[in-house]
C-alpha cells in the first residue's frame, strides 16, 4: 500500500494528500494538473501548464535567436561576396558594377578606337610607302583596333560582373526572406 504525503498546491495553496508513488496529481480545489518533484528529503509541486508555457516561451526565444544568428551570418557572407563582386573606378574607389556603365564604357572605347583608326589612316595615307613610314601606315591604325578590342573586352567583363552581382544580390534577398519566414534552418 502506498503511503500518503501532505503537499501544497503551488498554484492555489490548497492542501493535497498524495500517494508517495504518484508523479502527477490534480488539485481538487483549482483543478490544476501538478507535477510532483521529489529530491532528498523534500517534495514539491509544479503546475504543468506553467511549465509548458515557460517551455514554449523558451522555445520561441531560441527560435528567434537562431533566426537572428542566421540573418547575421547571411549578412556577413553577403557583405564578403558583395565586396568581391565590386569593381574599382579609375581613382581606386570601389562601386557596384552596372550593366549601363559597361555598355557606356564599351561604346566610348569603340567610338574612340574607330575615330583613332580613321584619323590614323587619313594621316598616314599620304605618307610615302618606304622606310619607317611603311610601318607607321600599318601600326598607327592598329592602335585604334587595340582600343576597340580592349573596350569590348573590358565592357564584357564589367557586364558579366554586373550580372553576377545582380544574381548574388537576388539570392541574398531570397534567402533572407526564407529565414524571416522561418523556411531556412
Amino acid at each position: 500500500p502506498d503511503m500518503l504525503e501532505s503537499l501544497v498546491c503551488n498554484s492555489c495553496g490548497a492542501p493535497l494528500e498524495v500517494p508517495t508513488s504518484a508523479n502527477f496529481v490534480k488539485c481538487n480545489h483549482c483543478n490544476t494538473t501538478l507535477r510532483i518533484h521529489r529530491s532528498e528529503g523534500t517534495t514539491s509541486t509544479e503546475a504543468i501548464e506553467k511549465l509548458a508555457k515557460t517551455t514554449e516561451q523558451l522555445a520561441d526565444q531560441v527560435e528567434r535567436l537562431t533566426q537572428l544568428i542566421q540573418l547575421d551570418m547571411l549578412a556577413r557572407n553577403w557583405e564578403a561576396e558583395r565586396s568581391s563582386l565590386m569593381v574599382r573606378g579609375k581613382h581606386g574607389n570601389r562601386h557596384v558594377p552596372a550593366k549601363a556603365f559597361a555598355w557606356g564604357t564599351g561604346a566610348v572605347a569603340v567610338v574612340f578606337g574607330g575615330l583613332w583608326t580613321i584619323m590614323a589612316i587619313a594621316i598616314t595615307s599620304s605618307a610615302p610607302n618606304e622606310g619607317p613610314f611603311r610601318i607607321a601606315k600599318f601600326v598607327f591604325p592598329l592602335f585604334g583596333f587595340g582600343f576597340i578590342l580592349a573596350g569590348l573586352f573590358g565592357s564584357t567583363m564589367i557586364y558579366h560582373r554586373a550580372k553576377q552581382y545582380e544574381s548574388a544580390e537576388k539570392e541574398y534577398h531570397r534567402r533572407r526572406e526564407d529565414i524571416i519566414r522561418g523556411e531556412e534552418k
